[in-house]
């Protein structure tokens, strides 16, 4: 349990001490008006990237060791990216094919597969909310009908 003191402030001026956790802090420091709030917080965005811990310095043989692992780590990425282009490609390529082969053998078949659809959003209309795992705030409009 908490155990936390709060006094009857009289004067804003005045600096009071809140225990918190058993620790002393000043109630005073810690609170800061809005605008200052939001300067904190936009300061501490922007230096966000020089609170990043600083590179370890390394000797000459743990730098070589450190260096052949991640080459080997891209080498083994870069080969497995190749093979999932090289699949895609065949894919690609199968795909081609086949509509070349209907193109050839059926033109109707070929257009009707190529036609493009006028409705624009078939599956879920767009207006409605977009379904979650989460329940609703609002519960489900079953009277619903599209805007026309």
């Amino acid at each position: 349990m908490l155990n936390i003191n709060r006094p009857n402030i009289t004067n804003l001026a005045q600096s009071t001490l809140t225990l918190v956790r058993f620790k002393r802090q000043s109630t005073q420091a810690n609170q800061l008006n809005a605008s200052t709030q939001k300067i904190v917080n936009q300061l501490s965005v922007l230096s966000a990237s020089r609170k990043q811990p600083q590179l370890l310095k390394l000797c000459n043989e743990d730098l070589i060791k450190h260096r052949t692992i991640m080459n080997a780590w891209k080498l083994i990425q870069r080969k497995k990216f190749q093979r999932q282009q090289h699949q895609l490609d065949l894919q690609y390529k199968s795909i081609r094919n086949a509509m070349e082969d209907l193109k050839q053998t059926s033109p109707a078949l070929y257009e009707m597969a190529n036609a493009k659809s006028k409705l624009r959003f078939t599956t879920f209309p767009i207006e409605m909310r977009v379904p979650t795992d989460y329940p609703p705030t609002k519960p489900w409009v079953h009277a619903y009908s599209p805007k026309k």
